[in-house]
């Protein structure tokens, strides 16, 4: 037995080793392919750098934030600017709520919807008095998509709001509501 355990333990160790090694590289590729893309956000094609943004945002790195933030202040391509915003939500730190509720007054709707749709994403708290704002947008979609975010988030200081939006005129931005309602009320029901 003792053998045995003589043999066993050195190969698991060099097991153990190589897979550390192999997490190492794979943290080292991820840094790399993070600060390639972040240096494509920089790129004189807005086609790119709206990729990179999409895929910055895929990788979620919270850490990223910032500098995400700060692009979408100086980017003027709108397709560039949803991919940002989009990444924002995926990403999920709070620090970017105050820049993404101030686009939650841009005079685009599809900025303002992709906007709301990241702050639920995001799932703070801290995104609720603005969402609550945007149930007043004259966009039905943007109604919707708000509604839609009040749920996700899910908390019951919303139900007033999320019933008031239950006499939209919108029959989408209505069903949005009783939806939202029901999934913060099953969640409070099963606690």
């Amino acid at each position: 037995m003792c053998k045995e355990t003589n043999r066993i333990i050195p190969s698991k160790l060099i097991t153990i080793t190589q897979r550390k090694n192999n997490m190492v590289q794979q943290l080292n590729n991820t840094q790399i392919a993070i600060n390639t893309l972040l240096n494509k956000l920089n790129d004189s094609l807005p086609q790119i750098r709206a990729k990179a943004a999409e895929a910055l945002g895929k990788i979620g790195n919270s850490s990223l934030a910032d500098t995400l933030v700060s692009h979408l202040i100086g980017e003027n391509d709108l397709n560039v600017r949803l991919n940002l915003i989009r990444a924002l939500g995926e990403i999920g730190n709070e620090s970017a709520i105050p820049y993404l509720a101030s686009c939650l007054s841009d005079t685009n709707p599809d900025i303002r919807i992709i906007t709301a749709e990241s702050l639920g994403k995001i799932g703070s708290e801290k995104a609720i008095s603005y969402l609550i704002q945007s149930l007043q947008d004259t966009e039905v979609k943007v109604r919707v998509t708000a509604t839609i975010a009040l749920g996700e988030i899910g908390l019951e200081d919303v139900i007033p709001y999320l019933v008031n939006v239950c006499s939209d005129e919108d029959d989408s931005v209505r069903f949005s509501a009783v939806d939202a309602l029901g999934k913060i009320g099953s969640r409070y029901a099963v606690n």
